[in-house]
């Protein structure tokens, strides 16, 4: 696990003059040089010293301090048999038997040290690790239904770790320069590469380095990065180089921010790192204003490595860290914080429950009961993601390309690894991972006049919108007037769907989906698509030529004044069925009328034929209008909308009508503007 990578490296204040292997060992291990100091305390073992207990001591804490304490094993072991007395030693004893996964034995040890112990920082983590280790059994036994592969097109014997995604690519760190050995480790200084995806499927592509010397300095180690979703920015972290005139003395964050298309020069990420402390493996939130990174500072620490968090100012500064609480970090390491596309935290952990080494832990909320009015009580914990994902070995460094599948980073053996870090795709196929998405289709109809049959209606825009009116999408259907959005929609939502075309009022529907999901675990298949069908009925605006007219002073056409065919009983203004039926389908379209224009307000006007007298046809026209209006008003149509006028027979459509049928189109109902 590349936490080794960024190790404080101790200068010594003055050159010491020394020839032997031991005072060799010694200042390499004050200067943090830990596989260099292992191998020269390996060659003073050859010699047989009296001291032998203390240098395999010495030897397994080389080994523990650059984050190898799987190897330490047999050198605490041959200390403890040696009977050496230092009292961190059970301790780190029983650490490493857990790495081997030698788990009763490292309770033993673990138990001994919480009664004999004398660090009180050491008694309560080895407390802590103890009720770890019963739970070992109960990870072992958790069913994920996930598969994992070695990403072989990315890896190699070097080390890779740490991925996260940019443009579609995936960014990852890697020792495969091969530039210098890294004292610390042994291995190289890490750079960061880009792999191009060419089938997702079997993780198949190409390696490609990524940016240029100003990001990857010889002699540091780059690793852990993080983008902004809207790539204005990327944070990533950097070791220091052990020179005396390095101005930074720690792993350290810098940001770089895209300008005019180039990644600006990286810069120390002032307010947020210190350059006194480890600080590194950022992350960012989904909306880019969040930061979280691991850091080994004091301020609030829950002991060891902890998860921090800063946020992102209006002026662009960011705010002071803090520290992320005691539900996450532990006595132990937390590290490689990640922020999941649904929102939840996954992160790397030695600290609760585990397997070993560093495991994948995701922060979760669950229901742990209800209160008195029903309403659920919710509660973070925090899960163990379970084998195979996880290992004795360290796993860390989770990053998803869809709800249930996407890439992690592992130093385990097996599993075709390539050897040190490699990166691993992972699979979910369980039942609880199946998935539902909605979406919302239908089909628009258009009536062209009021008695018209429906018709589909091709090119006509659909508009979707969510319950504050914000837009969401729109489309166009298509020659047989269906539509279909391509973004799903989410439950217990209200939606606004508005169909537009020329010449047509708008139709406005709303989608209210409250109580409307299904149990992914109900449905057959592992991914499934639900469609939500809304209609939506046009009527071609019959007054446009009205609204539209540009002299209103000029007197209107006949074919500008639209008719309803009411059919009254002689001598009466009641409202017949099949008047009703007419008047019934006239309120629908003064419905999406007035909601366009609302402050309109029409003229139903009500003519007879010159059979009678004027006076009696007056009178029975404003009746029958009258007796109109008050239906429609019945109906929801508000009455300052609309008027009623009687004109008799003082405005005949066919002026001397002689026949029925010319006397029957005088005798008509029109629709007019009086105030726009």
């Amino acid at each position: 696990m590349r936490k080794n990578a960024f190790v404080i490296i101790i200068l010594a204040g003055s050159t010491l003059s020394c020839t032997s292997t031991l005072k060799k060992a010694e200042l390499k291990f004050a200067r943090a040089e830990y596989e260099t100091a292992a191998q020269l305390y390996k060659k003073v073992l050859e010699s047989k010293p009296t001291n032998g207990a203390e240098i395999n001591f010495l030897i397994g804490e080389c080994y523990r301090l650059s984050n190898r304490l799987r190897q330490s094993l047999p050198y605490y072991q041959a200390a403890v048999n040696g009977g050496y007395g230092n009292d961190t030693l059970s301790f780190y004893l029983g650490m490493s038997l857990k790495y081997n996964q030698m788990y009763s034995d490292a309770k033993a040890a673990l138990e001994k040290y919480v009664k004999m112990g004398r660090n009180p920082e050491l008694v309560r983590r080895a407390k802590l690790e103890v009720q770890n280790l019963a739970q070992v059994e109960q990870i072992l036994k958790m069913e994920t239904f996930t598969t994992i592969s070695n990403c072989e097109a990315i890896n190699t014997p070097a080390a890779e770790y740490g991925p996260t995604f940019y443009q579609g690519n995936l960014i990852f760190a890697s020792s495969r320069r091969g530039e210098k050995i890294f004292e610390t480790t042994g291995g190289g200084f890490t750079d960061f590469y880009e792999f191009a995806f060419s089938d997702t499927l079997t993780c198949a592509g190409q390696v490609r380095p990524f940016l240029g010397a100003e990001f990857n300095l010889d002699g540091h180690n780059e690793g852990g990065i993080a983008f902004d979703p809207n790539h204005r920015f990327m944070i990533f972290a950097r070791g220091n180089s052990g020179q005396k005139k390095e101005p930074f003395r720690e792993v350290n964050l810098f940001i770089s921010r895209f300008i005019d298309g180039l990644w600006s020069p990286p810069e120390f990420l002032d307010r947020v790192s210190d350059s006194l402390t480890w600080d590194s493996t950022p992350a960012l939130s989904l909306d880019g204003k969040t930061l979280y990174f691991a850091s080994n500072r004091k301020d609030n620490s829950q002991g060891g490595i902890d998860i921090y968090f800063s946020r992102l100012n209006d002026n662009g500064t960011w705010t002071r860290p803090r520290n992320l609480g005691k539900v996450v970090n532990t006595p132990g390491d937390e590290m490689f914080p990640y922020i999941a596309p649904d929102g939840r935290l996954f992160f790397a952990s030695n600290g609760h429950a585990g397997l070993g080494g560093l495991d994948i832990f995701v922060q979760d909320t669950v229901i742990v009961g209800y209160d008195s009015l029903k309403r659920p009580i919710k509660q973070l914990q925090i899960k163990n993601v379970g084998t195979p994902i996880n290992s004795p070995y360290d796993d860390f460094g989770i990053v998803f390309r869809s709800k249930n599948s996407g890439y992690f980073t592992s130093n385990r053996v097996g599993d075709n690894a390539k050897g040190d870090d490699d990166i691993f795709m992972f699979q979910n196929d369980s039942a609880d991972m199946k998935t539902v998405a909605y979406y919302l289709r239908g089909t628009v109809y258009g009536k062209n006049d009021l008695n018209a049959s429906p018709a589909i209606l091709p090119q006509t825009l659909v508009i979707l919108k969510d319950g504050q009116g914000n837009l969401i999408d729109s489309i166009r259907t298509d020659d047989q007037g269906k539509y279909a959005f391509e973004k799903p929609i989410e439950i217990d939502q209200i939606y606004q769907i508005t169909g537009q075309k020329p010449e047509y009022l708008s139709d406005n529907e709303q989608l209210d989906t409250h109580g409307k999901g299904v149990n992914p675990k109900t449905l057959p298949l592992r991914h499934n698509k639900i469609y939500f069908d809304v209609d939506l009925m046009l009527r071609r605006d019959i007054l446009i030529s009205q609204r539209e007219q540009k002299n209103p002073k000029r007197p209107l056409k006949p074919s500008d004044v639209p008719e309803i065919e009411i059919l009254y009983e002689y001598d009466s203004a009641r409202i017949t069925p099949q008047a009703a039926a007419i008047l019934d389908e006239f309120v629908e379209f003064l419905k999406d009328y007035f909601e366009q224009y609302p402050n309109t307000v029409l003229e139903l006007g009500s003519h007879t034929d010159s059979r009678g007298s004027d006076a009696y046809n007056m009178r029975l026209s404003q009746r029958r209008a009258a007796s109109a209006v008050e239906y429609i008003v019945s109906k929801g149509i508000p009455r300052q909308n609309i008027v009623a006028k009687g004109y008799g027979e003082t405005e005949p459509k066919i002026p001397r009508a002689k026949t029925e049928a010319e006397h029957q189109a005088n005798r008509r109902t029109t629709i007019k503007i009086v105030k726009p």
